[in-house]
């Protein structure tokens, strides 16, 4: 069994659980975290009360930096068990949100992506993603800077009414 150290899961609020991911110093994703991540969403997917689930960062500088590839490299079927979450995550009547604050670079970019919802919090929340192949210059995008991010946020912005309004009857959250 994975060491759940990297999640805490706070359910005080019926119907929603707030995941506050913390892996020092910077959030970075390693195999056993996307062991987690698919631990997790079975629970998700087990307990029916739960119609919104918000993803945060216990650190205030860093979302998620990227993925140890390194790491990784030892253990390639996480690759395929990152696939399935991703999948699982988009795809469940659960509302995902991604409540941002700090840089979010590679790996976490496909985790936003996959939530329904993207959020900026606090200051500066910043993508980054290289605008295309060759074009490495700018490592640090601004929220709003690549035109990929730029195109996937405006999705996730125009979806975020509309799935609030289909997936949450307002008799369905409390407090």
């Amino acid at each position: 069994m994975p060491d759940p150290s990297q999640f805490n899961i706070d359910r005080t609020c019926p119907g929603r659980w707030t995941v506050t991911f913390s892996n020092p110093p910077i959030n970075m994703f390693v195999p056993t975290t996307i062991v987690e991540l698919g631990a997790l969403m079975t629970g998700l997917e087990a307990d029916p009360s739960v119609k919104v689930v918000v993803f945060q960062s216990a650190n205030p500088d860093f979302f998620v930096a990227h993925l140890d590839v390194a790491k990784a490299a030892e253990r390639p079927e996480a690759l395929g068990l990152w696939r399935d979450f991703v999948l699982r995550l988009s795809s469940t009547p659960v509302v995902s949100i991604a409540k941002i604050r700090g840089r979010t670079r590679g790996i976490g970019n496909e985790f936003v992506l996959a939530c329904d919802m993207a959020s900026p919090a606090g200051k500066g929340p910043c993508s980054a993603t290289p605008r295309s192949a060759s074009d490495w210059s700018r490592a640090a995008e601004p929220w709003n800077g690549s035109r990929v991010w730029s195109a996937a946020r405006g999705h996730l912005r125009s979806c975020s009414a509309a799935t609030i309004s289909m997936r949450i009857s307002p008799s369905g959250m409390a407090g």
